[in-house]
């Protein structure tokens, strides 16, 4: 593509005449200099921890020549420096101009929230499959499409990825494309360039508030807000406390659904299930045009308020009845409220809650099925949001009769002082505590101790198949751990009564 395509509608100054520059060829961008080579495009990109325009040199060296800097950078004569305002939007900007807008030849579905946004945004893709479509997913859990499947490391991947990732995607057949946006994803420019069809807003709570993240807790609703400046429909929930402020920053149409308040989507008659084996929840939503029954195979309120914005995006979409009624029936999400099959006298339960407001849910909703005892492991990321630390801890310790605390995405930090100061809130609780900073160990404990009719919540991790240690992802999965420590344990017992009736 030629320079000049590549940089439409980007306000830029040059180091070189446009008349010199605009007809060179380029063959792809780059904002990592490792990945550069001749033909290329190496836009500098300041972070939090790294400047990018440290690294021009390596990517000359590669053999790029064309370079987006915010700001003057030394480079041999020979490369062509692009100044632009801000680095980190015109990449978004150029990497929709080089894959040719594909945006525009999908029907995207973007979901934000500070929880939901897995749960949402799955279930869409499994609706709108079920119903005929052809479609995919973008989000924590990873990219889905036909029978292709890519790791995030990002809830919202850098805009270049995510352009790449939806020209795959229109090439490859795809119609619909649900997604979760992130408010760091809206904060950084990477969907700017992105056309939504349909915007959906889960909720909002005081998280994601620090260094790395957003200043003060209005920077992370304006960002969340964001969304609605892009899509040309919006669904809310209008229960969240900050649904007012959402609608009054939207620039589209809104729609609205609920449980307490009056709404467009309505759950009323809501029935949870009252066995663990069967974690599930009905409800009847009224409508403009009338009122349906529905059952998910997922318990608890916040369940109710997930499959409401699915509803009310389906019916937007114009799904039929009958699609929605029997996808939601079994729609379920790794590492959401998953039960895993470990032991046969108590109940292991896997979930993402990694934050007060979601381990709050999870831990009242465990309450309503009176396990015997409520065990919960956890732990918090390393280098952010240190509040969050404390919510977990509090949480925990008015809500679990055993916590083990442990490690969680530690990275640069040392485990054990995180894990101290998650203690701090046990301090006088009824709560007993069990700090192990190895996380597999950990799990074993928490299976090993649990007793006839306890629940045993494993938080934090979910879906993810890593931890987070001196900056490398290390492999890990919680489930997997707790499947296999589940039956060293049983095997354990097994061996013990062997021997018992041995010497009978």
């Amino acid at each position: 593509m030629r320079l000049e395509d590549v940089f439409e509608g980007v306000s830029l100054s040059t180091s070189k005449t446009w008349e010199e520059i605009r007809d060179i060829n380029i063959q792809d961008i780059s904002y990592n200099s490792n990945r550069c080579s001749k033909s290329h495009i190496f836009v500098a990109i300041k972070g939090e921890t790294v400047d990018g325009h440290r690294y021009v040199r390596g990517a000359y060296d590669r053999g790029t020549r064309v370079f987006v800097v915010n700001s003057d950078v030394e480079l041999p004569e020979d490369a062509i420096k692009i100044f632009v305002e801000d680095s980190r939007r015109t990449l978004s900007k150029i990497s929709a101009n080089f894959f040719g807008h594909p945006s525009r030849e999908l029907k995207i579905i973007g979901v934000t929230g500070t929880k939901g946004k897995t749960t949402i945004s799955n279930y869409l893709r499994l609706v709108l499959n079920e119903a005929g479509f052809n479609a995919g997913v973008i989000g924590t859990n990873g990219i889905f499409y036909n029978d292709v499947a890519e790791i995030t490391y990002n809830t919202t991947p850098e805009s270049y990825e995510l352009q790449r990732i939806l020209r795959n995607m229109a090439d490859n057949g795809v119609e619909y494309v649900s997604m979760e946006v992130s408010s760091s994803g809206l904060m950084m420019d990477r969907v700017s360039d992105i056309e939504f069809d349909l915007g959906i807003f889960s909720n909002i709570s005081h998280d994601h508030i620090g260094p790395k993240e957003h200043p003060t807790f209005e920077h992370y609703l304006r960002s969340k807000a964001k969304l609605f400046e892009l899509a040309r429909h919006g669904i809310v929930n209008a229960d969240d406390r900050f649904a007012h402020d959402i609608i009054a920053y939207a620039q589209c149409p809104i729609d609205t659904f609920s449980i307490l308040e009056g709404s467009d989507f309505q759950a009323m008659d809501i029935r949870l299930s009252d066995s663990i084996d069967y974690l599930g929840s009905d409800f009847i939503c009224k409508t403009r045009k009338g009122s349906f029954k529905y059952r998910i195979c997922s318990p608890g309120v916040f369940s109710i308020y997930n499959a409401l914005a699915v509803i009310a995006a389906s019916k937007y979409l114009g799904i039929e009845e009958e699609v929605l009624l029997h996808t939601l029936k079994n729609a379920k999400v790794d590492g959401r409220v998953e039960v895993l099959p470990v032991l046969n006298y108590a109940s292991v339960i896997l979930d993402y809650a990694h934050n007060g407001v979601s381990l709050q849910n999870i831990l009242n909703t465990l309450k309503e099925y009176r396990p015997n005892r409520l065990i919960c492991l956890i732990g918090s990321i390393g280098k952010r949001a240190k509040l969050r630390r404390k919510e977990l801890g509090d949480i925990a310790a008015q809500n679990c009769d055993i916590c083990v605390l442990t490690s969680d995405n530690p990275d640069t930090e040392d485990p054990m002082d995180i894990i101290d100061e998650m203690a701090e809130s046990f301090v006088g609780s009824n709560c007993q505590v069990i700090k192990e900073p190895d996380r597999e160990k950990a799990i074993y404990i928490a299976i090993k101790i649990a007793q006839e009719g306890d629940i045993v919540l494993l938080a934090g991790k979910g879906h993810e198949e890593y931890q987070l240690i001196d900056g490398e992802r290390i492999k890990f999965s919680d489930r997997s751990t707790a499947i296999q420590a589940g039956k060293r344990l049983l095997e354990q017992k097994k061996g013990i009564y062997t021997k018992r009736n041995d010497i009978v």
